[in-house]
């Protein structure tokens, strides 16, 4: 699912956070976008997935202006196209993994049934099974981050976008993340969009957009196998 931004400006009051952005992102690309804290980058990765809007510019994806979607037909495009890993997790702390997990199936009324054997098949895949009747307490940062994971798969997205995830996590743990990210990628063939100033990230990406006060260059890399 191709992505392109054209024009794209993003402002809080005077402060200017984005310039002129324009990009494209073709389907089933490993993107990673680099820049420091305080880059935009996070801003650029909200943008895309639809969290806040541009001030002007436009996102077209796989053709389509989603910019001037509104209501209904924006929670819906989003909600079936987009799976956002976010930095510090966001799970409930009151639902257990499995409900976390499966929360994007209530909200679009998929059967409690079928939510089920949703998530559980994701845990499986993801190796969290053993924690699906866990609360978000009682399970490792590394878990927490798969739990993310397979929430963002839950409705099976086009395209999945991952805030700093390596960024709570210890070296080995964060390497994992990564991986799993990768193979997620090649296994379900998602545009994958990773946030983040880890250069651990570059190693595994094929296109590397960075982003630097608000501008952004973008980069094809060769893949090894």
């Amino acid at each position: 699912m191709t992505i392109e931004l054209k024009n794209l400006n993003k402002s809080y009051g005077k402060k200017s956070v984005l310039t002129d952005v324009n990009l494209e992102i073709k389907t089933n690309t490993f993107v990673m976008l680099r820049g420091v804290s305080g880059s935009g980058k996070s801003t650029l990765l909200s943008i895309i997935g639809g969290i806040e809007p541009a001030t002007s510019g436009e996102v077209i994806i796989d053709g389509r202006n989603v910019s001037s979607l509104k209501g209904k037909e924006r929670v819906d495009f989003y909600r079936h196209k987009v799976g956002f890993i976010f930095q510090g997790f966001y799970l409930q702390p009151q639902l257990t993994i499995a409900e976390n997990i499966a929360l994007m199936g209530c909200f679009a009324g998929v059967p409690r049934a079928e939510r089920h054997e949703r998530a559980k098949k994701l845990a499986e895949d993801l190796g969290i099974a053993d924690v699906l009747d866990r609360l978000p307490a009682e399970i490792s940062g590394g878990q927490a981050e798969r739990t993310c994971a397979a929430r963002a798969l839950f409705m099976n997205p086009e395209i999945i976008l991952a805030d700093e995830p390596t960024n709570n996590l210890d070296p080995e743990n964060a390497k994992n993340v990564i991986e799993m990210l990768q193979k997620i990628w090649r296994d379900t063939n998602t545009t994958m969009i990773v946030a983040s100033h880890d250069p651990m990230v570059e190693k595994y990406a094929s296109q590397v957009v960075s982003v630097q006060e608000g501008h952004v260059s973008s980069d094809m890399k060769a893949q090894e196998d």
